[in-house]
């Protein structure tokens, strides 16, 4: 490696130079927020990220060096981006075998993997929380559950999906997951978006490290990147055809015009993790443990979950609505990351200091906890009546949701955060679901003509 950051190299030189910029973008360097000089195309020197061989490559491989992988591949439009790819590379392995590739994936999945599964027209087979209660975000998968859904299977799925961490901060058996999904010939792929720092906090709980064939991070989301920055993660243990093309795979569906100050942000984590960044996650990590049980004394209920940075607040068992709670703490200047009628999700990383810690300590310290709210569980069992392609490809109407019922779903209807899909497109919409997509405030759903 001949740099540690070789695209913010470049790009400072450049910019220093002064050259009378008769090439894209149109603002030429000129200041208007602060960053244009830094802001380029792909002008010679600079590299292409689809058709990598300078110094974009080398930045990758830098990358592909701290997280352990065969190749980690750079997304300027975060981990949707690399969700679409790896669903490119899944289809491209029943591509000569005359039939439709199929995917096993938790129903807490992202919607973007819905709407790509649809457009690649690929059968999905959905895996269903193992637990009687659970929440929009959530879907325990365990390998034994696992391995007694694939067993049943005359094929195999050519892979098993799952989002790990998901939003609210639950980590997957991915180890297990993994040897379950080898044994029947399956890829194990796994939406990490959430997850980037993982790698840097303990050895074991990034997917890289647990046996997962591909992963995507989205690095602005834990690590000191620029929002849509993102990797995509091949394994070392991964069938080779992947690595080769997750190029093509990312061409495919990304813009040819991406951010090089989003791809400057990623080759500047780069170098901040080679030289001791992680000590300072590390920190961060232990910090909120240490939050996490002094919330716990002041009898604050948190969802026990696996993510050293994220703390999950059980509204609900504290007596508050979450959306309630919530704007208590914006009122006192804390930002949540995500909270509905449930939960509130609080993100930390290595650049919330001490400050911000004793903030929220102090805040949650200073609200009264009242009686418990029984929380109402809406189980669902859906049926899908038509393929998700053949759903969202048909002509379509948005109605209230009053209206919807016995309806057909047509494309998936959730806002981002959290992008978990309550139904998926073709299936029936039934008074449990409408009940659901009430609670959850989604009052107009599309639904098939």
């Amino acid at each position: 490696m001949n740099s540690k950051t070789p695209i913010c190299d470049f790009v400072k030189k450049y910019a220093e130079q002064n050259y009378v910029r008769l090439h894209m973008p149109a603002h030429k360097g000129r200041c208007f927020l602060g960053y244009e000089n830094r802001d380029i195309t792909e002008i010679d020197g600079a590299d292409s990220l689809y058709d990598a061989n300078g110094i974009i490559a080398e930045s990758e491989h830098n990358a592909s060096v701290l997280f352990g992988s065969a190749a980690t591949l750079y997304s300027a439009e975060g981990s949707s981006l690399s969700i679409r790819a790896m669903l490119y590379l899944t289809r491209l392995k029943t591509a000569n075998k005359g039939r439709k590739t199929v995917i096993a994936a938790t129903r807490n999945a992202h919607k973007v993997f819905a709407l790509t599964a649809a457009l690649l027209d690929i059968d999905v087979l959905w895996l269903t929380d193992e637990r009687e209660n659970s929440s929009l975000c959530n879907c325990l998968i365990t390998p034994k559950g696992l391995n007694e859904t694939l067993k049943k299977l005359t094929i195999p799925p050519d892979a098993v999906f799952i989002t790990s961490p998901d939003y609210l901060g639950n980590i997957a058996d991915i180890k297990g997951l993994s040897e379950v999904a080898h044994k029947y010939g399956s890829l194990l792929i796994v939406d990490n978006a959430h997850g980037a720092y993982l790698k840097f906090v303990d050895g074991k709980l990034h997917p890289i490290d647990c046996g997962a064939d591909m992963c995507c991070d989205s690095a602005h989301k834990t690590l000191p990147c620029l929002t849509g920055g993102g990797y995509l993660h091949i394994s070392k243990t991964a069938p080779e055809y992947l690595k080769t093309h997750a190029k093509e795979a990312l061409g495919m569906f990304g813009s040819t015009s991406p951010s090089y100050l989003i791809l400057q942000s990623l080759d500047n984590v780069n170098g901040l993790l080679f030289d001791g960044y992680a000590d300072k996650i590390l920190k961060a990590a232990h910090a909120v443990t240490k939050l996490k049980q002094t919330l716990k004394n002041y009898g604050w209920t948190l969802l026990e979950n696996d993510e050293p940075l994220k703390i999950t607040v059980d509204a609900n068992a504290n007596g508050y609505d979450g959306r309630e709670l919530a704007n208590i703490l914006i009122k006192s200047k804390i930002m949540p990351e995500y909270y509905d009628r449930d939960y509130i999700v609080l993100m930390f990383s290595a650049e919330n200091g001490d400050k911000d810690i004793s903030a929220l300590g102090s805040a949650l310290k200073d609200i009264q906890l009242k009686e418990k709210i029984s929380r109402k569980f809406i189980k669902l069992n859906p049926v899908s009546v038509m393929s998700m392609q053949q759903a969202l490809m048909s002509p379509s109407e948005t109605v209230n949701i009053q209206n919807a019922l016995d309806r057909i779903l047509a494309c998936p209807t959730v806002s981002c955060p959290p992008a978990v899909p309550i139904l998926y497109g073709g299936e029936i919409i039934t008074r449990e679901s409408v009940e659901l997509f009430e609670y959850y405030g989604i009052t107009e759903v599309k639904v098939v003509k």
